[in-house]
């Protein structure tokens, strides 16, 4: 998580990925805002807006304030085969640090595997990516994601550069209207938490992690889902 903190353009999870050990799932059709949280530190907080639809939608994220800032601007396009699907998201980047504006581009891959209770997916994040003067570690997952009607189990194993191996593992178990998760990852080793609460078209989402030395970091998002 250190690494992470101290990467550029680190993925920004939404608050029920960020609890269910750090897991990324495909988002189903909806507008949401997302912020963000790490350590309790007011320098680092992030926010985000992305619009899903079916097979495109868009991305806008901050991170930092006025001495470092991160900007993402960013879509995706999702392409659907059966029980396959592929889908990228090209992005663009900004970089302001030391009173020096700087402008890159990225992209990252992603594809999945969907049966009737399961899916398999492989994310590259920052497959290509540049800004000059500057190196974004690439990152891999590989999930595995089990659903049911009243709970979900989560599995990933990543892989970041120059960092190493990890693993993360979560649980969530399903009421109607209400959902409570936890999860765990590793290197280090860091226990998260969430829930999510269904409104009509509405959710709301918080997902938390501690790490041992840095303390509690939070995330909250808000569903619009169409």
């Amino acid at each position: 998580m250190i690494f992470i903190l101290l990467s550029l353009f680190p993925p920004l999870r939404e608050a029920k990925e960020f609890g269910f050990g750090d897991i990324p799932r495909i988002t189903k059709p909806s507008i949401s805002v997302t912020y963000q949280n790490l350590f309790s530190i007011s320098e680092l907080q992030s926010m985000q807006v992305i619009w899903n639809r079916e097979r495109y939608g868009f991305i806008l994220s901050h991170f930092g304030t006025e001495l470092y800032r991160e900007i993402v601007f960013g879509g995706r396009y999702k392409l659907d085969l059966e029980n396959i699907w592929l889908m990228v998201e090209p992005s663009l980047l900004y970089l302001s640090q030391n009173n020096e504006d700087n402008i890159g581009f990225n992209g990252d891959f992603m594809m999945g595997l969907i049966g009737k209770d399961y899916e398999i997916y492989l994310n590259t994040i920052h497959l290509i990516s540049y800004i000059r003067g500057e190196t974004i570690p690439v990152e891999m997952e590989l999930c595995l994601l089990f659903d049911s009607e009243w709970n979900s189990i989560g599995l990933k194993f990543s892989f970041i550069e120059d960092w190493g191996i990890g693993l993360g593992f979560g649980y969530i178990l399903k009421f109607t209207n209400f959902e409570a998760g936890l999860g765990l990852i590793t290197n280090p080793l860091i226990p998260t938490a969430g829930i999510s609460i269904d409104i009509g078209s509405i959710r709301f989402s918080a997902g938390f992690q501690n790490h041992p030395d840095l303390g509690l970091s939070r995330t909250f998002t808000i569903y619009y889902m169409r």
